[in-house]
């Protein structure tokens, strides 16, 4: 490390690959804190041990910690166990306690469920309970989305000691800020906080419930988003879900640190799944192989003049399906294909399964299939992502990094990912619209047939698109220097 100090840093969320994984949350823990190692920091990560996690699959070693507290209703025991992230000096700890995680092989049982807030609650005063124990003083605790900001709160109240006067600070990520773990106020009782420390418009009290999303975002030191845009854009009405007032108070402590993407994992040089590998240098033919290839797996015809459109995503509103639904008939009638996979809200599964029964043109195949995503983003030409919100977004950076050019709604991290080629026809490396709205959808898709028709052009596209720098690296590096200036800031 040049001119910075190494730091203890303790990254708490609810996953992180290779262990769990159900978002994006869980990319980013599993590719951050070793990019934070590399830069020299001392990173240790704290984890719920879900059903699916297994002891010895994973090596996990018993640190000799276990502890009871009387919280949710009762006293509730559990332990913490160790081990080391894959080919890395990384620490993983994680809590068990099988009634809450143990006995559950879902990451998530729902915002609805009085154990959802009963199972976090437990998990965060356990690990601020037990920290001390494990010998582990951090300067940073890094908490990530609503299920570790109760963390927060416990910080500022009766863990305070933990904090040592200031020299430890809190930061908190908002990874997607309409997930709030909004609850009744009686949790307060369960959870060991007192309602008059802590129930007070400037603490957790909205609209009359607690909610754990504001706990982080006022009793953190410092807020981080994962784009530069969803930064902005969650301290105005439009994208704020009711907290763009709270998140305005605190602007001048509010960060967009960009996502970034595993770089050998996602590589079209050695991706096992790809029918051909490719580099800049032999990309064009590569990518009509695999073109060629994934039309034959999806039953398309092989039309060399018609560009082929994949998407890969979680089929729901927020992802834009809305305004594809709009335009399903207009969809039948354009010179193009267009693949789909994913799972999610029923009437979207069935419009894409009606079009792929009645249209030449659209192919769909309902569920997930790691190796057919990666098929998708190598061999389509353009990558459909035409999110209503998208706090930072991983598949336009997995589509550029195997040259396949985004179509996005410039919103989030699209917005600060993907330049219009219309607009920066020097620069661009993609496609992309403002207002959404399915006019200006179709207007994106007619741009980038046209675009389609400019052969010439396409190996330079092709190349800027491969060239975009999403290395985590990167993302590191700005935390790296984030927490080093946390530091020098006055305490909350």
């Amino acid at each position: 490390m040049t001119n910075t100090k190494a730091l203890k840093v303790l990254m708490v969320a609810t996953e992180a690959v290779p262990f769990a994984k159900e978002g994006g949350v869980g990319d980013v823990l599993g590719s951050l804190p070793l990019e934070l190692a590399a830069l020299g920091h001392d990173v240790r990560i704290f984890l719920p041990r879900y059903g699916t996690i297994d002891r010895a699959h994973w090596s996990l070693q018993h640190t000799g910690v276990e502890y009871t507290l009387n919280i949710a209703g009762g006293n509730q025991t559990f332990s913490i166990w160790r081990t080391t992230f894959p080919n890395s000096s990384v620490t993983v700890y994680f809590l068990e306690h099988d009634p809450f995680f143990g006995w559950h092989q879902r990451i998530y049982l729902g915002l609805d469920q009085i154990d959802e807030q009963r199972r976090f609650l437990l998990f965060c005063r356990g690990l601020l309970a037990t920290l001390p124990l494990l010998g582990f003083s951090p300067d940073i605790i890094h908490l990530n989305d609503w299920q570790t900001a109760p963390c927060a709160a416990y910080l500022r109240t009766a863990y305070r000691h933990l904090l040592r006067r200031g020299e430890t600070r809190i930061v908190y990520t908002i990874h997607n800020l309409q997930y709030q773990g909004r609850w009744s106020p009686y949790i307060l009782d369960e959870a060991g906080l007192d309602r008059a420390q802590v129930f007070l418009p400037d603490g957790l009290e909205f609209w009359g419930d607690v909610n754990w999303m504001k706990a982080g975002i006022v009793y953190s030191d410092v807020l981080t988003t994962v784009s530069h845009r969803y930064a902005e854009e969650i301290q105005t009405l439009d994208y704020g879900w009711s907290l763009d007032e709270v998140l305005f108070q605190r602007h001048t402590r509010i960060f967009g640190i960009p996502n970034g993407l595993d770089w050998q994992s996602w590589n079209p040089a050695t991706d096992s799944a790809l029918t051909a590998q490719y580099t800049t240098e032999n990309a064009l033919e590569a990518k009509r192989q695999n073109r060629t290839a994934l039309r034959q797996e999806f039953g398309l015809p092989d039309r060399s003049n018609w560009p082929l459109l994949g998407i890969v995503s979680r089929l729901v509103d927020q992802k834009g399906f809305d305004l594809l639904a709009s335009i399903a008939q207009e969809l039948r009638n354009l010179p193009l294909q267009l693949v789909i996979l994913g799972t999610g809200q029923s009437q979207y599964e069935r419009l894409f399964r009606e079009l792929a029964a009645s249209t030449d043109n659209v192919r769909a195949r309902i569920g997930f299939d790691v190796a057919l995503s990666r098929r998708i983003y190598s061999g389509a030409d353009f990558f459909l992502m035409p999110s209503a919100f998208e706090p930072g977004g991983l598949g336009q950076l997995i589509a550029l990094r195997y040259g396949t050019l985004p179509i996005v709604h410039a919103t989030g991290g699209l917005a600060d990912t993907v330049a219009d080629l219309d607009a920066h026809p020097d620069t661009g490396n993609g496609v992309s619209f403002i207002p959404y709205t399915s006019d200006a959808l179709l207007d994106a898709l007619q741009r980038a047939l046209q675009l389609y028709g400019q052969q010439e052009l396409w190996p330079e596209l092709i190349t800027r698109a491969m060239a975009y720098n999403s290395c985590w690296s990167t993302s590191a590096r700005a935390y790296s220097d984030l927490y080093q200036r946390v530091l020098r800031l006055p305490p909350i």
